[in-house]
C-alpha cells in the first residue's frame, strides 16, 4: 500500500487498456484498486494466435479485483486490432461516455498521487483550450529547476503518453489516420513550431513513418493534433508513472537498455503548487530532446524507416544531419 495521504475521494473515471501481459497488468490494476475510481473502463485487445489466448483471458480475469464501490464497463475484443486501432478505439469508447478521465495501459504503473494530480488538473484546465493533456511520466527528474511549482508546461512531445489524462474536447480533435498530415507537411505553416532544423527533420520522419504505416502506434496522432492546435502539456516535476513494459513483451519498448527505461517513480507532494503563468519550459524541452530523442536508438530507427519516406522529407532529414544537430525542444 502507498503511504500517499489522498486529499479526498477519487471521483475521476479511469480507462485501463490491456492485452496479454499478466504481471505488468496486475501491478497497474493493483494501483487502480488502491485509488478506487468510481467508474472503471476495462478494454482488452484480442489474441493474435491460440498461444496468446490463455494469457489474454488471464488479463481479462483481473476485472475480478474490483472489490470497491465501482461501476465497471468492459470492452473485450474477439479479434486482434493491434496497438494503433485497439488503443484508439478503446479511447473513442471512453470519451464517448466520459467528458474527461485518466488513461492507463498495462505497462504504465502509477504512483497513487498520479490519480489525484490528474484529477486536480483536469478540473483546473477543463475549459482552457490551450492545455492539450496532463502527463504522468517525467524522465527528467534530475533536472535542476529553481521554481517550486509541482509541474511545468511543455509544447513538444512525441510518444511519451505513459499514463495521462485528458478531455473529450481534445479527443474530438484526434484523427488516427493523420489525414491532415500531407497537407501541412508540404507547407511552411509548421515551421514556427520547431526550434531547430534537426527537430523538424526528425519529427517529419516520425510522422511520415506513422502516416505510411511503418509505425503502427496511436500516440503520434496526438502529437500532430497538439501541434496543429498549438497546445501545451502539463508534466509533473516528479515522475508519477513508471513504464514496466520494457523487454521482449513490449511493442515499442523492447530494449531494456533504452535510456527511457527508468526505475524511479514517486509520489508528488500535496497540495499542488500551480505555475503562476503558462510559460513553456524551453530549456527543459531542449534538454529532453538531446538526451532521449537524439540518441543511438533513434539513429538505428532512422535507418530502418528512411527508405519509406518521401524524397522531400528524406532530403530534409539528410541535410539536417549533415549540418550537425542544433538544440531543440521535445518532450
Amino acid at each position: 500500500m502507498s503511504s500517499f495521504p489522498a486529499p479526498g475521494p477519487l471521483i475521476t473515471p479511469v480507462l485501463f487498456i490491456a492485452f496479454n501481459r499478466v504481471q505488468p497488468a496486475r501491478k497497474v490494476m493493483e494501483a487502480i484498486r488502491e485509488a478506487k475510481p468510481p467508474r472503471l473502463y476495462f478494454a482488452c485487445d484480442g489474441p493474435r494466435n491460440e498461444a496468446e489466448r490463455n494469457r489474454c483471458e488471464e488479463v481479462r480475469a483481473l476485472v475480478s479485483m474490483v472489490d470497491w464501490d465501482c461501476e465497471v464497463f468492459t470492452r473485450f475484443s474477439d479479434v486482434n486490432l493491434g496497438v494503433m486501432m485497439g488503443e484508439s478505439i478503446a479511447m473513442d469508447w471512453f470519451f464517448e461516455n466520459e467528458e474527461e478521465g485518466i488513461i492507463l495501459e498495462d505497462d504504465t504503473w502509477p504512483s497513487q498521487s498520479f490519480f489525484w494530480f490528474c484529477q486536480e488538473l483536469l478540473e483546473r484546465y477543463r475549459h482552457d483550450e490551450r492545455v492539450w493533456c496532463i502527463m504522468g511520466n517525467n524522465l527528467m527528474m534530475e533536472w535542476e529547476h529553481e521554481e517550486e511549482d509541482s509541474y511545468y508546461f511543455s509544447a513538444h512531445g512525441y510518444g511519451a503518453y505513459w499514463g495521462w489524462a485528458g478531455w473529450r474536447r481534445v479527443w474530438e480533435k484526434y484523427d488516427v489516420s493523420m489525414a491532415a498530415w500531407p497537407k501541412y507537411r508540404d507547407t511552411p505553416m509548421l515551421d514556427g513550431h520547431f526550434r531547430s532544423r534537426s527537430e523538424k527533420a526528425e519529427t517529419y520522419m516520425l510522422f511520415d513513418a506513422q502516416y505510411r504505416g511503418v509505425i503502427r502506434s496511436w500516440d503520434y496522432q496526438m502529437d500532430l493534433g497538439r501541434i496543429l492546435n498549438r497546445g501545451v502539456t502539463c508534466i509533473p516535476n516528479v515522475n508519477l508513472v513508471r513504464n514496466v513494459g520494457f523487454g521482449d513483451g513490449g511493442t515499442n519498448t523492447i530494449n531494456e537498455r533504452d535510456p527511457r527505461n527508468k526505475s524511479d517513480h514517486a509520489d508528488l507532494p500535496f497540495p499542488i503548487a500551480h505555475p503562476e503563468h503558462m510559460l513553456v519550459d524551453i530549456r527543459r524541452d531542449m534538454a529532453y530532446f538531446s538526451r532521449y530523442i537524439r540518441t543511438s536508438w533513434f539513429r538505428r530507427f532512422k535507418g530502418k524507416v528512411k527508405g519509406f519516406l518521401p524524397t522531400r522529407v528524406d532530403k530534409t532529414l539528410t541535410a539536417a544531419l549533415s549540418k550537425g544537430r542544433g538544440s531543440s525542444g521535445i518532450q
